[in-house]
């Protein structure tokens, strides 16, 4: 799990952070069918994305292109962050 979702309990008093931790964690594990569904979205955003970059013929293709590149980048990192 990724640990910049525990930012918030580093925050808290020293004697306040394993418990807070502790309720991250049971709070995302609890949400692991929303993580699946949201990954499972994105994941056919970055196929989508995919098809867009066969479209040679428009003028802009090259920056279309570099465009597609970072958004599945962006996404692929989203993902990266959701998986618990």
């Amino acid at each position: 799990m990724d640990s910049r979702w525990f930012k918030e309990d580093r925050e808290l008093p020293q004697h306040e952070q394993e418990d807070a931790k502790a309720k991250t964690t049971k709070s995302l594990n609890a949400a692991t069918v929303f993580q699946r569904k949201l990954e499972r979205i994105l994941t056919d955003m970055i196929s989508e994305g995919d098809r867009g970059d066969e479209d040679f013929d428009k003028p802009s293709w090259q920056r279309s292109h570099i465009a597609n590149i970072s958004r599945r980048k962006a996404l692929k990192e989203v993902i990266k962050l959701i998986q618990i």
